[in-house]
């Protein structure tokens, strides 16, 4: 006997012997419900106490596994390390820091700064950062540092940038003193610092900068310029 499936196909069918049903063994009873306890529940001797867990299975097997990968570099000592073209993680940081130091913090910024400046393995590219960065919160006590800089022409651009910002006699005298050091277009550019700044007193030793033929054009422009603004600054 068949019967039409539920997409048209024939389902076979046996046909049902009493006997067999009869022959069938009876499912094993099962416990009753008022016995909550499940039938794998162990039991439990009253002066016994139950064991305890396991320990958990540490996590890190290996104490020793990130400890032996070293201390994590400091940002404020690697951006003085710092390489044109390359990996700038480090000093973005220190800069994100600068701009966030609030002006009782300053201080304590300027003396990390002036570390990184002294840093041995600093580069051109970490002195022109560290530069950039005093120039934000530098104050006449960076003065001593930047002036045997300036008075280099390798380093004069990355630390008239710095010093330019820096209020005070201290770096007026600074300015004034690599003028004698200096040719060509590093002098010209402190040149015009001495002008930004409005430095009067520096008035003569341009004057005489300004006259003398010796001089490259570039010098004796920067000087004629400066004169024009000095004219206009108060004494």
């Amino acid at each position: 006997m068949e019967k039409s499936g539920a997409v048209g196909f024939p389902v076979p069918t046996l046909p049902m012997d009493n006997r067999l049903c009869r022959q069938l063994p009876l499912p094993p009873c099962r416990p009753s419900r008022s016995d909550s306890r499940p039938a794998f529940a162990p039991t439990m001797n009253a002066d016994t106490p139950p064991a305890a867990p396991a320990a958990k299975r540490q996590r890190n097997s290996n104490p020793d596994r990130y400890g032996s990968a070293g201390a994590t570099p400091d940002p404020w000592d690697q951006c003085a390390r710092l390489e044109y073209g390359a990996d700038r993680s480090f000093a973005w940081s220190v800069r994100e820091q600068v701009i966030a130091s609030p002006p009782e913090g300053r201080t304590r910024v300027e003396d990390r700064l002036l570390k990184s400046l002294a840093a041995a393995g600093r580069t051109d590219a970490g002195l022109a950062f560290v530069c950039q960065m005093l120039a934000m919160v530098a104050s006449a006590k960076c003065v001593p540092a930047l002036a045997p800089l300036l008075r280099d022409a390798k380093t004069a651009e990355a630390a008239r940038y710095a010093l330019e910002r820096v209020a005070g006699s201290e770096a007026d005298a600074a300015f004034r003193e690599a003028l004698g050091a200096l040719t060509g277009t590093a002098k010209a550019g402190v040149i015009g610092s001495i002008a930004i700044r409005g430095d009067t007193s520096a008035r003569a030793a341009i004057a005489t900068i300004k006259d003398n033929a010796a001089e490259p054009a570039i010098v004796r422009e920067a000087a004629t310029r400066a004169l024009e603004r000095l004219a206009t600054s108060k004494s």
